[in-house]
Order: structure tokens, then C-alpha cells, then sequence
């Protein structure tokens, strides 16, 4: 079987599931809903829950910007075959409307360039029952470093 950024994604979460139960990663329930790798754009949803959120009952806005670079970071690893490790170098979030907990919500990746060790990425959360309407959009640039003590998709 070929490698394809998909199951990469697929086989990351359930590493984080078996081996990090209570992870910020696990915590997030993150799930592929698609991968487009010709386009360079992936689309996973995350979990909501009530304690994600400040005293407004909206979202933290330091937890959406986990959410990004937690995203970001997942497709960052898989990128290449086998895995290495992604070390976060910038992240930029931007909050264009609250979300609320209680529903998943949607996080579109865009992958922008790729080089030996730096990967950029762009990324954007929706909720499901406002499509068209983002709530918070970033960018990120990772090192990318493989390394053969992470297991080995």
C-alpha cells in the first residue's frame, strides 16, 4: 500500500487515542473527514466541551489557538512517510466570531509550502451550522525534523 497523508492523519489519532489518553491531543477527539493531497487541504473536526469555555460560555480563545496548532502540528507530521517530529516556530491566530461549545467544529488545513525542515500552513475553524461564516483563521510555520524514535506510520 502506497503512503498517503490520509491514512498518516488516520493512524497519528489512533497513536494519540492508544498511547496519550489524556493529552491535549487525545482530549481535542480529532477525526479525518477529508483529504484533498493534490490541493494540499485536509479537513478534520474536534470535540467541543463545556469546560473549553470562558465565563461568556463561548470557546477560550488560547484553547482555538491550541486547536490550530494542534491540527496544523498533525497534518505537519504526516506530510512526509513514516513521522517526525513538528516543533511549532510561529503561530498567528485571528478570532472573527465566538464558538460555542456543544458542537463539533470544523478545521480546514492548508498546507502553503514545504521544505526540508520548514512546513507553512494556514488553517481556519468553522462550526457545521455556519459554513460560510469562519470564527477564528491562522498561520503557522513548523520544524520539521524526522526522527526515528517516533514510531513509524
Amino acid at each position: 500500500m502506497a503512503y498517503t497523508v490520509e491514512y498518516g492523519l488516520r493512524r497519528y489519532i489512533d497513536i494519540i487515542r492508544e498511547k496519550h489518553p489524556g493529552t491535549i491531543g487525545e482530549m481535542l477527539k480529532f477525526q479525518v473527514v477529508s483529504c484533498d493531497e493534490g490541493k494540499d487541504d485536509y479537513v478534520l473536526t474536534c470535540k467541543t466541551e463545556p469546560w473549553m469555555c470562558n465565563h461568556y460560555g463561548t470557546l477560550h480563545g488560547g484553547l482555538c489557538a491550541t486547536i490550530l496548532d494542534q491540527a496544523m502540528g498533525m497534518v505537519c507530521c504526516c506530510l512526509k512517510k513514516g513521522f517526525g517530529t513538528c516543533t511549532t516556530v510561529q503561530l498567528e491566530a485571528d478570532y472573527h466570531r465566538p464558538l460555542t461549545a456543544g458542537e463539533d467544529i470544523l478545521v480546514k488545513v492548508h498546507v502553503v509550502s514545504v521544505t526540508r525542515s520548514l512546513i507553512n500552513m494556514t488553517a481556519e475553524l468553522v462550526q457545521p451550522s455556519k459554513p460560510d461564516k469562519i470564527s477564528v483563521s491562522g498561520s503557522a510555520i513548523f520544524f520539521y525534523k524526522d526522527d526515528d524514535r517516533v514510531p513509524q506510520l
